[in-house]
């Protein structure tokens, strides 16, 4: 099977981690050719390369470039890919014009809810949230993240019998490199909380994932926190406002704001929980990570989070603050108990969502896929 991965080349954060590690993951199957083609130049695109992924550019001045579109329908055929597998809103829209060129199956991966994909930014929320629902609306085949965005997909009208499950997984077993705790805490300045049990954030700062419910839980049980301290990576359209916060609830001796950090497991190997408040989520890469440090986390339940918990990670209902503020007490209050779920967690991700198993899940989906359309077409 040769197959060809399409998206925009702006990702960060757990799309760009899930997208390296199918790739790598198929490139290793036998009989399996993956390459991607990238709509933009850039950080992503260079990384992809760097991991020896067949990563190429096809740079589209904007979202209504056809000649662009026409060069990828051009190397489809003259490479004779089997298969166009689709992420992120740019390429399922793109994917409506190859289709017109190309007479070979399009199967897209739903990494969030679409619907909530730029609610962080009004203009675009109301001119991409709508192209992106028609171009979905037209695709013969998805493949959801968890169980729960396929029922989701189903509630929506999508056909069942399309739809794929998979769950994102993670390579257990590469070294993945970080400076040591005191080191991290000396970069940012923070060298005093070195005693403390720490907690990280790492998402992007927007509205989706839901950083001020984490603040106000915080602030609810300040006083209780003070052997705690809370480092929050990451940046985003809501900076300024958590910022804000912070300093008008008097919790800057609790909370620290790292900005963009590029060596994440450098941060994950420091901390002693791992938080995350997001109102909507797949299968966060956030808590895989986590995961492979063996730190805990704790979560909103939503998307496959409780999948992944199993015993070894707390839950909670999103925008739940009083439940939130508990969970981060009890969790300072019981370190043992912590580092022991942390080991627990980091078992059961390795048993059940490896690189491997995820990238024998896709191989098996591209060949029902196949043969579906062989059939469709007889």
């Amino acid at each position: 099977m040769k197959i060809l991965h399409l998206i925009s080349g702006g990702d960060t954060g757990g799309a760009k981690t899930h997208i390296y590690t199918l790739l790598k993951g198929l490139g290793e199957r036998d009989g399996v050719s993956v390459s991607m083609a990238c709509f933009r130049p850039g950080a992503f695109l260079d990384g992809a390369k760097a991991l020896g992924i067949d990563a190429r550019l096809v740079e589209q001045k904007n979202r209504f470039d056809m000649k662009a579109l026409r060069h990828i329908a051009d190397m489809i055929e003259e490479e004779g890919f089997d298969l166009v597998h689709c992420h992120g809103a740019r390429a399922n829209f793109n994917a409506l014009y190859l289709r017109r060129r190309v007479d070979i199956p399009m199967v897209t991966t739903l990494h969030s809810d679409y619907l909530l994909d730029f609610k962080d930014n009004f203009i675009k929320d109301k001119i991409f949230t709508p192209l992106n629902r028609y171009a979905l609306k037209r695709f013969p085949y998805y493949i959801a993240i968890t169980e729960r965005f396929k029922q989701m997909l189903i509630e929506r009208g999508f056909p069942e019998d399309r739809i794929f499950v998979v769950y994102n997984g993670i390579n257990m077993r590469k070294e993945e490199p970080h400076i040591a705790k005191d080191a991290l805490l000396e970069r940012y300045g923070l060298g005093a909380y070195g005693d403390r049990m720490l907690f990280v954030t790492a998402a992007r700062l927007d509205i989706v994932k839901d950083h001020r419910s984490l603040l106000k839980a915080i602030a609810l049980s300040k006083d209780e926190l003070k052997g705690a301290h809370f480092l929050i990576a990451g940046e985003g359209a809501d900076e300024a406002y958590l910022k804000s916060y912070v300093e008008e609830e008097g919790l800057e001796d609790l909370v620290s704001f790292l900005g963009q950090v590029d060596d994440p497991f450098s941060v994950y190997y420091a901390s002693d929980v791992n938080v995350l408040t997001s109102v909507s989520e797949s299968f966060p890469y956030a808590l895989l990570e986590g995961a492979k440090a063996k730190i805990p986390f704790i979560a909103t339940d939503v998307g496959g989070i409780r999948e992944m918990a199993a015993d070894a990670g707390f839950v909670f209902k999103p925008r739940d603050v009083e439940r939130l503020s508990e969970l981060l007490v009890y969790s300072l209050n019981h370190p043992d108990e912590m580092k022991k779920r942390g080991e627990a967690l980091y078992q059961f991700v390795d048993e059940h969502f490896s690189q491997v198993a995820m990238a024998k899940s896709h191989e098996a989906i591209y060949k029902s896929i196949l043969e579906r359309s062989k059939h469709d077409r007889s």
